[in-house]
């Protein structure tokens, strides 16, 4: 048996003792099985393409999923169970899914406009051939190859709203690639239709048959966009990802035909956390139609892509977005059901909203006014239905990783007028601190955790809190109630500390001197810190925010405790 194939058995027979690759909750940390970094790139045999039926697979996720959901069992799987494929830190490894970029190392400014792109897009100074047409859909386009052998889908803005999906495309696609996502390369692009000729063998769909493509069906594309001034023509470039695609990726389950593909797409949390970057960018497109697998001939894996970003921000494709748009479902069952109920009096709070246009390059979004916990996407999907409060913190922290420079240098990629890409850059930011303080206040923030020796009986723990750090609360309301226990050694201490200034804090736990010297094996080694933080200026009735449980090992030579997982 090769090399590969027995890392490959001896993962999966590990996933599978231990319930790590199938739809459970994982073990507390630090007894977790950790995730391997890129074990998903082993080399597999090149599997099958697929189509996914795209209308019957909505409905069943729109009507069947939605209709059934507040009946179903608890033990069915759908009781909020969390991700599968976090380490012993809460966090995920890099993958053929994703890749830890700005959130673990601060990306300059310029590799943030630059996003995943490697050239200039398309030489338009030359001949472009177009070599394939699309003339259905919502979104009406052709294929290009340029004259370095590149090949590029071009879409264009809808007439009255030039920029409007191109620039929302181009900016979304540097953000997420830059949070850690697959994305192709997407480019603003501007050419003269005199450089276009059509390949001899190019077709296009029309009323579902494929007929020769030519160059006056191209300017009946065109005019459906507006010409800038000089006559020319701005566009969308995306270009063909390395690799041969092998169709869409589903947001739940797992396809057989990938021997790396060990957990369940609803139980990833970099699938269930990108809700949070989803909402954030506005991006009410995001199903499985805008995915994409790809396969990697050397070595031969699937790596995994999210496209197609012109319904983002305040695009929705071919028009502006509309305020229902990110507040509820194509097809929301129970809201349907019960404006039907009420003959039409139950209403909610978009259905009052004026949708006023920013500019015609930007569309409408909510800024001040967004709300990241009512967000929604126009079509549901597991892995966002099962996220969690954990889920959606980690991905806030994507989010939150951005820095105003940084957003401002993805918006300068869109070409936008200056005004227009001041007022986008500023509400992208406003979305982003909405974000952060919404899901930061939902658990109990603990970063940067640092664990002293015991001295004397005393433990001192000290660690940021992300909340006060982005003025999600302010610590003079903040007290944080704690638990240390370890049954081993038959230790439970409770406190409570006021939240000091600033965002860093520190815990004394006093009491420990029994344990000084002390040999543990390693399971009797293990303690918890239980650690809450109660913010007293939240209004009444408000949910209290999940507690933190940091994983605490007694070192061998009975010196103290050390860090070796966390839970939020």
């Amino acid at each position: 048996m090769s090399r590969p194939l027995v890392s490959r058995f001896c993962l999966v027979a590990l996933l599978s003792v231990t319930g790590y690759g199938c739809a459970g909750s994982p073990p507390p940390a630090p007894l977790r099985v950790e995730p391997i970094a890129w074990v998903d790139t082993l080399p597999i045999e090149e599997p099958p393409g697929r189509e996914v039926q795209e209308v019957g697979s909505l409905f069943q996720a729109a009507v069947g999923g939605e209709m059934f959901r507040p009946f179903r069992f608890r033990y069915a799987g759908d009781n909020k169970k969390e991700a599968t494929n976090i380490t012993r830190f809460d966090d995920v490894v890099d993958s053929s899914w994703f890749q830890h970029r700005n959130a673990v190392r601060r990306m300059t400014p310029e590799e943030i406009h630059r996003g995943a792109t490697t050239t200039n897009g398309p030489d338009t100074s030359r001949t472009l051939t177009i070599i394939a047409g699309k003339a259905e859909g919502i979104s009406p386009g052709f294929t290009v190859r340029d004259a370095n052998g590149d090949r590029y889908i071009i879409k264009f803005d809808p007439k009255g709203n030039l920029r409007l999906a191109s620039s929302a495309d181009v900016i979304a696609s540097r953000l997420f690639w830059a949070a850690g996502y697959n994305t192709p390369e997407d480019y603003i692009v501007v050419f003269d239709s005199t450089r276009l000729e059509v390949s001899e063998d190019a077709e296009v769909t029309v009323a579902g048959r494929d007929v020769p493509l030519t160059m006056e069906q191209v300017h009946e594309m065109l005019a459906d966009t507006d010409p800038l001034p000089d006559g020319r023509y701005l566009a969308l470039a995306s270009k063909f990802v390395p690799g041969i695609p092998k169709g869409p990726f589903r947001f739940q389950g797992r396809w057989s035909e990938d021997p790396n593909d060990y957990y369940y797409h609803d139980y990833r949390r970099d699938l269930r956390g990108l809700l949070a970057v989803t909402a954030w960018l506005n991006h009410v497109d995001m199903r499985f139609a805008n995915t994409m697998d790809v396969w990697i001939e050397n070595p031969g894996y699937l790596r995994h892509y999210l496209i197609d970003f012109a319904a983002t921000l305040g695009s929705g494709t071919i028009r502006p977005h509309m305020p229902r748009e990110g507040m509820e479902y194509n097809f929301d069952y129970w809201a349907v059901a019960a404006r039907f109920l009420t003959l039409g009096f139950y209403t909610q709070g978009w259905e009052n909203e004026t949708a006023t246009v920013i500019y015609p390059s930007i569309g409408w979004m909510r800024a001040e006014e967004f709300d990241p916990g009512a967000w929604k996407p126009n079509w549901p999907n597991r892995a966002f239905t099962l996220a969690t409060v954990r889920d959606m913190y980690w991905g806030a922290k994507l989010v939150g990783s951005f820095t105003d420079e940084q957003i401002v240098a993805a918006v300068s990629a869109a070409q936008l007028p200056a005004r227009a890409a001041d007022r986008l850059a500023k509400m992208i930011q406003v979305r982003r601190d909405n974000t952060v303080k919404y899901w930061y206040t939902q658990v109990t923030p603990v970063e940067n955790v640092q664990v002293e020796d015991v001295s004397g009986g005393v433990l001192s723990v000290g660690f940021d809190d992300n909340a006060i750090m982005v003025g999600g609360w302010e610590p003079s309301n903040v007290t944080y109630a704690w638990t240390f226990r370890h049954a081993a050694l038959g230790i439970k201490i409770e406190g409570t500390n006021p939240a000091a200034h600033g965002a860093r804090q520190r815990l004394t736990i006093d009491g420990l001197a029994g344990a000084a010297g002390r040999q543990l094996d390693a399971k009797d080694a293990i303690a918890t810190l239980e650690i809450r933080a109660i913010d007293s200026a939240a209004p009444p009735g408000a949910p209290r925010n999940r507690s933190a449980t940091l994983y605490l090992t007694w070192n061998p030579g009975g010196s103290g405790y050390t860090l070796s997982g966390i839970d939020h």
